[in-house]
């Protein structure tokens, strides 16, 4: 594994990793790297089942790294090619639980001290959105499954918040989405104003999300995120799928008086913000969230946007996440 990382880094160091025009993409021959994809049961039923394979189609075709868009999927981590490959992707919500055997935890602490990288998709969940797989939140701590797994992997490691600057946001994609990413005509909808302030300030910050990470013998080896792969799919005719729509918040003139004195039969939820303190969101069970009350005393409810210009643009968002996310694993 540690030869396949470092040729990687080879071909990046000789100056090969940049965007290619059509004629070098026809010239890239050969399998590739394969990354593989943790599938307990065979043929099971996954939300997203286009999104890593289209994902890595349009990294082979934005960037000069090779990629075999097949994933391997390995139903157990005491696979002997999980050490043939240096990247393991996990959806956390595609796997029956977390609870992992002695094996398997001592392979997955081998493979990641030998250079390999593991992504854990959907490993940060808030806990009010419970069973639903449709929605992500940026909550900036792992889901509880996974604290307790890697807690008996690394009993003296902790995951820690990654940095707004740090360098997996960057690694090739720098930023939020453009017009120009988005191939986005003159005479096609935009994003409303109220919202593109609301993300570019607070949502995804210069292209940014809540991710936490734990270091492997001083390497970033691990990283959980809110679920990105609902961003990455694409339908037979290249069309993003499945729509995806905003959450954002919203305040007004006395909404904090008014919310207060709200009649509630709700159940209340604390989420982990990035500066550590709590946020509490009021929700009723089989809803979304309604409100939130900040840890500076401000009330904010909850307002969600849909259409296709929305749904393009976190589209293009996911995926541009998540190219970097795999990138980055690479080249470290």
């Amino acid at each position: 594994m540690k030869i396949i990382l470092s040729s990687f880094c080879l071909l990046v160091s000789c100056g090969l990793f940049f965007p290619l025009n059509g004629q070098a993409k026809e010239e890239l021959q050969g399998g590739g790297i394969r990354i593989m994809q943790l599938m307990r049961v065979e043929n099971s039923s996954r939300r997203y089942p286009d999104a890593l394979p289209s994902l890595l189609k349009m990294m082979n075709e934005q960037t000069s790294a090779r990629f075999d868009i097949d994933p391997l999927y390995i139903s157990e981590l005491t696979d002997e090619r999980l050490f043939e490959n240096p990247i393991l992707y996990i959806n956390c919500d595609d796997q029956p639980n977390m609870e992992f055997p002695e094996e398997e935890r001592e392979a997955l602490r081998r493979f990641m001290e030998q250079g390999g990288f593991v992504y854990l998709d959907a490993g940060i969940k808030a806990s009010f959105l419970g069973r639903d797989l449709g929605h992500s939140y940026a909550a900036w701590e792992e889901r509880p499954e996974v604290r307790e797994l890697f807690s008996l992997i690394y009993p003296d490691k902790s995951f820690l918040p990654l940095p707004r600057n740090h360098e997996i946001f960057r690694s090739f994609f720098k930023g939020l989405p453009k017009n120009n990413d988005l191939q986005i005509k003159q005479d096609q909808k935009r994003l409303p104003e109220t919202v593109l302030t609301f993300v570019e300030q607070e949502k995804w910050p210069q292209g940014t999300y809540s991710f936490v990470g734990l270091k492997v013998k001083g390497r970033l080896a691990c990283v959980a995120s809110p679920i990105c792969a609902m961003g990455w799919g694409k339908d037979e005719f290249g069309a993003w799928i499945p729509p995806i729509s905003f959450r954002i918040r919203e305040s007004a003139e006395n909404f904090d008086q008014e919310l207060k004195l709200a009649s509630f039969s709700g159940k209340t939820y604390e989420v982990t913000r990035e500066d550590g303190l709590k946020d509490v969101i009021y929700s009723v069970q089989g809803q979304r969230p309604l409100w939130v009350r900040e840890p500076n005393g401000r009330w904010r409810i909850f307002k969600y946007y849909t259409g296709e210009e929305i749904s393009n643009y976190a589209h293009a968002f996911y995926a541009r996440l998540g190219m970097n996310v795999f990138l980055y694993a690479f080249l470290h």
